[in-house]
C-alpha cells in the first residue's frame, strides 16, 4: 500500500511540474506574442545549478539561493545575447 501512495504522489508531483512548464510557455507566448522555447532550458539549468551548489556548500538553502541568482544571471544574459533580437520578427524566425 505504501508503494501505491508513493507512486501516486510521484505522479502528482511530475504532473504539477509539467503543468508549471506548460503554463509558463503559454503565458509568455500569450502575453508577449513571443515563442520562448528557452523556458524549459532555464528550468533545467536552475535545477543543475541547485544540485551543484548544494553539493559544493552542503546546505540546501544556500544552494537554492545561489541557484536562483545564477539562473537569473543566465536568463539576463540569454535575453541580451539572443532573445532581444527576435522580438519584432515572425514566429517561425523565433523558433
Amino acid at each position: 500500500m505504501y508503494l501505491v501512495v508513493e507512486q501516486l504522489l510521484n505522479g502528482l508531483q511530475f504532473g504539477l511540474l509539467l503543468f508549471l512548464l506548460a503554463a509558463g510557455l503559454t503565458l509568455v507566448f500569450g502575453i508577449m506574442d513571443f515563442v520562448n522555447l528557452a523556458h524549459g532550458s532555464l528550468y533545467m539549468m536552475g535545477a543543475y545549478f541547485a544540485a551543484t551548489f548544494v553539493a559544493w556548500t552542503g546546505s540546501f538553502v544556500l544552494g537554492a539561493l545561489l541557484a536562483l541568482g545564477a539562473t537569473l544571471l543566465l536568463g539576463v544574459a540569454l535575453e541580451y545575447v539572443a532573445l532581444r533580437h527576435l522580438y519584432g520578427r515572425d514566429h517561425l524566425d523565433q523558433v
